[in-house]
């Protein structure tokens, strides 16, 4: 089956790297495949994920769930990330919307971003 990309979460290499595992791990957690992008045209040095569901009807079906299970992990690991007195330097990426500050976003407005189609 094919896979469904629901967006790429980019994240400053400035961010301690266990803090950019953490992430990681939460979304794989949350049934959200995670892969690391090889290209990047803007930030060189930045980290991209490209998080995305194994294709078909029920993962169509159900691409709001996922999103909203993308949106949590995210929204945890900001939290997480501010507890240390670490700023979540990043931003959330997709062909067809602007891009959203990770550091700037509320909770709500990424969970937002992430349910449009």
């Amino acid at each position: 089956m094919s896979e469904i990309p629901l967006c790429s979460i980019v994240i400053s290499s400035q961010l301690p790297l266990d803090e950019i595992e953490s992430l990681e791990t939460l979304l794989g957690m949350s049934s959200i495949n995670v892969q690391k992008s090889p290209s990047r045209i803007v930030g060189a040095d930045d980290i991209v994920f490209v998080a995305t569901v194994v294709g078909g009807i029920a993962a169509t079906a159900n691409l709001i769930e996922y999103s909203i299970k993308v949106a949590k992990a995210i929204n945890n690991w900001r939290r997480k990330l501010r507890e240390k007195g670490i700023e979540p330097k990043g931003t959330l990426e997709h062909p067809v919307r602007p891009f959203l500050d990770l550091s700037t976003a509320t909770d709500e407005e990424i969970e937002e971003w992430l349910s449009q189609k």
